[in-house]
């Protein structure tokens, strides 16, 4: 049998890192936005993005005051979100799932049109 000899040799090395936290050149996040609003694809053309709500925050947080008016195609539901008045639109049409082709909520209502669309679900 041989005899082994071992040394243990114990070693501090003191290291500093210098890291750069300004990142590359380029668009970044654009400022703006509100909490929980998801950055958003507009088009294809390079950072072109929207801050948007997610469609499940307004489907959960509106208060429906009751008001309901057919209008063609579909269904207009009056509701109100954070103090301000908005209108849930509901497709009469139901795709292959059996859900509407569309449903969205939109700012602006004259009891004919809706407009100024806030989020759709897609």
């Amino acid at each position: 049998m041989n005899d082994v000899e071992l040394n243990i040799v114990q070693e501090v090395i003191d290291v500093t890192l210098e890291i750069d936290q300004s990142g590359a050149p380029g668009q970044g996040v654009p400022v703006g936005g509100n909490d929980r609003d998801v950055l958003t694809k507009t088009s294809s053309v390079n950072y072109a993005t929207a801050w948007e709500p997610k469609y499940y925050d307004y489907l959960i947080n509106v208060e429906y005051t009751g008001a309901k008016t057919n209008i063609a195609n579909g269904r207009v539901l009056t509701a109100t979100i954070e103090g301000r008045t908005i209108y849930r639109f509901i497709n009469n049409t139901r795709n292959a799932n059996g859900y509407p082709v569309e449903d969205s909520f939109y700012n602006d209502f004259d009891g004919t049109n809706l407009s100024n669309l806030i989020i759709t679900r897609v």
